[in-house]
C-alpha cells in the first residue's frame, strides 16, 4: 500500500531519522500475516514523533483498514496525526482508540475532521475508556446525525457521559435513517447515572429502529429494566370520564381530564419492535429493575424472550430482579422455538427463595438455555431442591453456583454436594462443566473431588476460591490420576501450599487426557514466599508438560476462566500403549465396584422378601419367588462379567494392530510432508537458477543453496508427529472404552430393571398373605 516509501518521505521531509523497524515489521510482518490492523503499541516503545510519523504515512496509504490502540497514552503530538489521517483516509473503516488519555477536544476536532471528508468509509468507533465528557459527545453527536453513510459499530463505555449527553447521542443515532440498516454494534456500557432517569425516550427511539443491531451493552447505567417512556402525542385532552372517580383506572387518578391513547413502552418493549431478529448479545448488568416498588411486571419482558430469533448471551447480572420478572423471561424462554445454546447469567440478582422457586419450575422447560450462571443469589436454604430442578433440564450444559454455599448446618451442606455429584452422574444428564467458585467450601469440596474417579461426564471444573488447602490438593492430585474425561480443572484461591502444588504437579504426570490448567496465580505467588524451591519446582514440572495445546475448555466450555494456563499434552511415547490404559482399568475397576455395590444391596433386599415369603403357599408367590431368584442370578452373573466386558476388544493383538496402523498413518503423512517439501525445495532450486543462472552455476553455490535449506529442515520436530500420535492413540482409546462402558451400563440398567420388578412384585405379595414386612425385619 506503499507505507514504506510514504514513511520514509515523511521522515526526510520533516529531517527525522528513519525507523528501519517500523519499515521492516510493515514490509515483513504485517504484509505475510496479512494483517490490516495498524497497531501503535507495536511501536511504543519508539519516540512520540516516531509513533506520529507511522500515523501520518497512514493518511494516504492503501493497504491498512483498521488503527488500533489500548492502554497507551496518546500525547498531543500523535492525536494531531491521528486528525490529519482520520481527515484524509480513504481505506480506513475501523479506529480504535480505548483508554488512550483522549479528552473532549479530540471528540470535537474529530467530528469536524469526519464532516469535512466525504469520502471516509469509517464505519466503527471505539473510544471507551476515555474522559470525552458531555462536549465532547455533543460535537461528535451532530456530526453523527448528518453523517450520510451511517455507523456500524459504535464503543462510548466508561467516557464520564452524563444524562444530557446520553440522550443527545442516542437522538442523533435514531435521526439518521442510514443507522437503521447498518448499526450493529452498541456499547454505552460503564456510564453511571446517564439512564437513570424514568424517561429513556431517545435510547428507546433509537432501539425501535435499530432492526440490525446484534449487540447491546447497557452495563452499570443505572438503567431501570421497568423504565417507561411515554410516545410523543402519547398523552391528549379528552373529556372526563361519565364513571365515578373511585372506578376509574388507578393511572388515571385525579387526573380527569387526561387520558392515555397509546400505551408507554418500556425497555423490552423497544427490543421487541426493534431488533428482536438480529440481536446476539443483550448486556444489561449492573442496573436495576425499577427505582420503586414493583406491583406489576411488564408483559413485554415475557414477549421479547418468546420472539427472540438469533440471541446468545444475555446478561442480567446484578439487576435484583423480582421473581416475577424472572418468571416472564423463563415463561418467554419456554415459548421460545428460535433460539439454542442461549447463555443466561442471572448472578447477583438477590434472587433468594421466591426466585429460586419460580426457576426450580420453569427452568426444565426452557431448553434453549445451555449456560446458566445462578452465583451470589442468597439460595443457600433452597440448593437441595434448585440443584434436583436443573437435573431436569436436558439442555444445560454448564451451571454456575458459586457463593450460594453458606449452609449452616454440617449435614445440610454435605446433602447439597451429594445431589451435585448425584446430578453429574445421571446417564442422561447433559451437564459437562460446572462451577462453585468462590464458595469457601473447604473440606466440603472433597465430596465433589472423590466423585470425579467416576465421573463420566464432567469435561470441566471450577473449584477456585475454596479455602480447600493441602488437603484438597492432595483429593485433586488423586483425582487427576483417576479421571480421564476432564478436560479443564481451574482450581486458584484455595490456600495452596508449595507442598500441595508439587502433589497436583506430580499427579498431572500420570494423566493424559487433561488439555487446560489455569495456573493459581495467587496460590503460586503465596507459596513462593513461603517456600520458593518447592513452588519453583512444582511450577517446572508441569511446564516439562506444557508442550500442547491449550485446551478449548478455558475459553469455549467456561466463558471467562483465566488464559494463562498450565499447558498439557500426554508425556508417554507412542510405543508405551500401556501406560493410558493403565488409568482405564483403573477408572473402570471403580465403575465395577460402584455397580457392584449397588447391585448386592438391592439383592439382599430383594433376597430378605425372598425368606420371608418361601414359607408361604400358592402357586402365584412362587412364581414371584422363583423370578426374583433368576433375576438375582442374572444380577449376581452380570457383576462377574463386568471386568471381562470391559476388556473385550483389548487384547494385545488388537491393541498392537490399531497401534500399528496409526503409526503407519502417521508415517504416511510423515513422507508426504517429505515429498511435499522436496518438491518446494526443487522448485527453489529451479527459480534461482533461471532468474540468476550466472551465480547458481558457479562453484558450490547450488550445494550451499542445498545445504542451507536442509539446515532449516527439521521435520520430525517442526511437525511434532509424536505428539500427534501419542494424543491420537489417547483419543482413539478414550472412545473404544465409551463403548466398552455404554454396553455395561445398558446391561446394568436391565439387571437393575429386573430386580427392581421382582421386588416390587414381592412387596405386593405380603399384604396379599398377611405379612408386615417392617415387623418382619429384625431390629
Amino acid at each position: 500500500g506503499g507505507f514504506s516509501e510514504t514513511y520514509a518521505a515523511l521522515c526526510d521531509y520533516n529531517g527525522f531519522a528513519f525507523r528501519e523497524e517500523i519499515q521492516w515489521d510493515v514490509d515483513n510482518i504485517y504484509h505475510s500475516q496479512d494483517c490490516r490492523e495498524f497497531n501503535l503499541l507495536d511501536f511504543s516503545h519508539l519516540e512520540s514523533r516516531d509513533v506520529a510519523l507511522s500515523v501520518a504515512a497512514l493518511s494516504f496509504n492503501l493497504w491498512f483498514t483498521k488503527l488500533s490502540c489500548k492502554d497507551f497514552r496518546l500525547n498531543q503530538e500523535i492525536s494531531e496525526q491521528l486528525l490529519y489521517m482520520l481527515s484524509k483516509s480513504v481505506m480506513l473503516e475501523e479506529l480504535v482508540l480505548e483508554n488512550s488519555g483522549l479528552k473532549a477536544d479530540f471528540a470535537q476536532r474529530m467530528a469536524q475532521a469526519l464532516s469535512n471528508h466525504p469520502d471516509s468509509v469509517l464505519h466503527t468507533i471505539n473510544l471507551a475508556g476515555n474522559q470525552l465528557e458531555d462536549r465532547g459527545i455533543v460535537a461528535f453527536s451532530r456530526h453523527v446525525a448528518k453523517s450520510p453513510k451511517g455507523l456500524q459499530s459504535l464503543s462510548l463505555a466508561r467516557t464520564m457521559l452524563t444524562a444530557k449527553g446520553m440522550s443527545t447521542l442516542c437522538k442523533a443515532l435514531a435521526d439518521n435513517k442510514a443507522i437503521g440498516s447498518s448499526f450493529r454494534h452498541l456499547d454505552l456500557s460503564g456510564n453511571p447515572g446517564t439512564l437513570a432517569g424514568d424517561d429513556i425516550g431517545n435510547l428507546q427511539s433509537l432501539l425501535r429502529q435499530c432492526r440490525s443491531l446484534s449487540h447491546l451493552s447497557l452495563a452499570g447505567t443505572d438503567c431501570p429494566l421497568d423504565a417507561v417512556s411515554t410516545p410523543a402525542g402519547a398523552w391528549r385532552q379528552a373529556p372526563a370520564p361519565s364513571y365515578p372517580l373511585e372506578t376509574m383506572p388507578r393511572c388515571w387518578a385525579g387526573c380527569p381530564s387526561t387520558r392515555l391513547a397509546s400505551p408507554p413502552r418500556q425497555l423490552f418493549g423497544a427490543l421487541v419492535h426493534g431488533c428482536h431478529t438480529s440481536l446476539v448479545h443483550l448486556d444489561l448488568s449492573k442496573n436495576v429493575y425499577s427505582h420503586k416498588r414493583v406491583k406489576t411486571i411488564s408483559p413485554d419482558i415475557k414477549e421479547f424472550f418468546s420472539q427472540a430469533c438469533a440471541l446468545r448471551h444475555v446478561s442480567l447480572a446484578g439487576t435484583k430482579l423480582p421473581a416475577d420478572a424472572v418468571r416472564a423471561l423463563l415463561q418467554g424462554l419456554a415459548d421460545n422455538s428460535h433460539i439454542s445454546d442461549l447463555c443466561l447469567d442471572l448472578s447477583n440478582c438477590e434472587l433468594r427463595s421466591a426466585g429460586a422457586q419460580v426457576i426450580q419450575d420453569l427452568i426444565p422447560d426452557a431448553s434453549s438455555i445451555s449456560d446458566l450462571d445462578l452465583s451470589d443469589n442468597g439460595f443457600d436454604p433452597d440448593m437441595v431442591t434448585l440443584v434436583l430442578s436443573i437435573g431436569r433440564s436436558k439442555s444445560i450444559r454448564h451451571v454456575s453456583l458459586g457463593k450460594n454455599f453458606n449452609i449452616k448446618s454440617k449435614e445440610g451442606l454435605l446433602d447439597v454436594l451429594h445431589r451435585i455429584v448425584q446430578l453429574t452422574q445421571e446417564d442422561d444428564c447433559p451437564l459437562q462443566s460446572l462451577s462453585v467458585a468462590e464458595s469457601r467450601l473447604k473440606l466440603g469440596t472433597s465430596v465433589l473431588l472423590s466423585a470425579l474417579g467416576s465421573n463420566t461426564s464432567l469435561i470441566a471444573l471450577d473449584i477456585s476460591g475454596n479455602a480447600m488447602g493441602d488437603t484438597g490438593a492432595k483429593m485433586l492430585a488423586k483425582a487427576l490420576q483417576i479421571n480421564t474425561k476432564l478436560r479443564t480443572v481451574v482450581w486458584d484461591r484455595n490456600n495452596t501450599t508449595a507442598h500441595g502444588l508439587l502433589e497436583v504437579a506430580q499427579a498431572l504426570e500420570r494423566n493424559y487426557t487433561l488439555k487446560s490448567m489455569p495456573l493459581p496465580m495467587s496460590d503460586v505467588a503465596q507459596a513462593y514466599c513461603s517456600n520458593p524451591e518447592k513452588t519453583e519446582e512444582a511450577v517446572h514440572k508441569v511446564g516439562g508438560l506444557g508442550l500442547g495445546d491449550v485446551g478449548q475448555g478455558a475459553t469455549g466450555t467456561v466463558g471467562s476462566w483465566p488464559l494463562a494456563c498450565w499447558r498439557l499434552r500426554p508425556a508417554w511415547s507412542g510405543t508405551s500403549f500401556s501406560l493410558p490404559a493403565q488409568t482405564f482399568r483403573l477408572q473402570q475397576g471403580i465403575l465395577t465396584t460402584s455397580s457392584e455395590q449397588m447391585v448386592n444391596e438391592i439383592c439382599l433386599s430383594v433376597q430378605k422378601h425372598v425368606d420371608i415369603l418361601s414359607a408361604c403357599p400358592g402357586r402365584e408367590v412362587e412364581a414371584d419367588i422363583l423370578c426374583a431368584e433368576e433375576a438375582i442370578r442374572n444380577a449376581n452373573l452380570s457383576v462377574s462379567i463386568l471386568p471381562l466386558l470391559y476388556e473385550a476388544g483389548n487384547t494385545p493383538y488388537q491393541n498392537g494392530k490399531l497401534q500399528h496402523k496409526l503409526e503407519c498413518l502417521t508415517e504416511e503423512a510423515s513422507q508426504a510432508c517429505g515429498r511435499e517439501i522436496q518438491a518446494i525445495m526443487q522448485a527453489a532450486l529451479d527459480t534461482a537458477h533461471s532468474l540468476c543462472p550466472a551465480v547458481v552455476q558457479k562453484s558450490g553455490v547450488r550445494d550451499q543453496l542445498v545445504n542451507a535449506m536442509s539446515e532449516r529442515i527439521y521435520l520430525q520436530e517442526h511437525l511434532n508427529l509424536s505428539a500427534v500420535l501419542d494424543q491420537m492413540i489417547t483419543d482413539v482409546f478414550s472412545k473404544l472404552k465409551c463403548v466398552t462402558s455404554a454396553v455395561a451400563d445398558c446391561i446394568m440398567d436391565a439387571v437393575l430393571g429386573d430386580l427392581t420388578s421382582a421386588q416390587c412384585k414381592l412387596v405386593d405379595s405380603l399384604p396379599r398373605q398377611g405379612l408386615d414386612l417392617q415387623a418382619l425385619l429384625p431390629e
